[in-house]
């Protein structure tokens, strides 16, 4: 998972960073592979609170099993990272003759014979990331002060390992991770990473945690906190105090930092 050719002292997330462009239906459905979740839903959140448009978002087995033989759907937008699942999603596309455009994570070998299915294939390096840092650069437009914001950021990492090595020392890998509804995305990438994950919607928390949240849902979570807090758990609370468009993806080269730099 990990190009790790640095010293601790020098491993820096920006040097895996690349950005590149979406090409972003105006209307369809956005469908994720396993693991694939950070930048699904970077897109879904993207397109509703940014350009007001509400899509449907599915994981490939209840878009190929449930959804797909029985709706119609002009165009998929889908995140893959696994080659038995590009095969089926290419083959169903085919079969029903619906548009696709496929980011796909590694090389493969699929081909699609229709001339309306296109697979991307991304460098595996930061992958998951680097798609949503990419859904979101061709999402703004610079109409507002948020966009322009979240444009900046896009176009200049310069603070960005710094900012990073700052936030990591507030992290404890070997606490178990609670992560606020908006960090929710980041939870198959983090648990990719090796790392023990929960969410807001896990009933059961028996062990002392971490809580992951950005201001935006602050509230909420703080009241998971009293309760964990009121039956003896130790609870760190961490704010990851950006844009929630950007939070889960900033988590998410947070905990790549600390794992890169364990592993080096």
């Amino acid at each position: 998972m990990f190009l790790l050719q640095q010293s601790k002292d020098r491993f820096s997330v920006k040097d895996f960073i690349k950005i590149f462009t979406v090409n972003i239906p105006s209307e369809g459905v956005i469908v994720y592979g396993k693991g694939f979740e950070l930048p699904a839903y970077t897109l879904e959140r993207g397109l509703s609170s940014l350009r007001g448009k509400i899509v449907k978002i599915s994981n490939i087995f209840d878009f190929l099993l449930i959804q797909n033989p029985y709706s119609e759907i002009p165009n998929v937008v889908a995140f893959l990272g696994n080659d038995n699942e590009l095969y089926e999603l290419v083959n169903g596309l085919q079969t029903l003759g619906l548009n696709g455009t496929i980011y796909y994570c590694g090389k493969t070998n699929v081909k699609p014979r229709s001339k309306s299915i296109s697979i991307n294939s991304i460098d595996q390096s930061l992958c998951e990331i680097n798609l949503s840092l990419s859904v979101l650069k061709s999402l703004v437009r610079n109409s507002t002060e948020r966009e322009k914001r979240i444009s900046e950021e896009l176009s200049n990492f310069s603070d960005l390992d710094e900012w990073i090595k700052e936030k990591s020392k507030i992290f404890d890998l070997g606490l178990p991770i609670l992560l606020s509804p908006i960090m929710i995305p980041a939870k198959s990438y983090i648990q990719g990473l090796g790392l023990n994950v929960l969410d807001y919607f896990d009933m059961n928390i028996l062990s002392d945690v971490q809580l992951v949240y950005t201001g935006a849902d602050m509230h909420t979570i703080r009241k998971i906190a009293f309760s964990l807090k009121s039956s003896g758990k130790r609870v760190k609370e961490i704010l990851i105090d950006v844009d929630p468009l950007m939070a889960p993806i900033y988590l998410s080269m947070i905990l790549f930092y600390l794992k890169g730099i364990k592993e080096v």
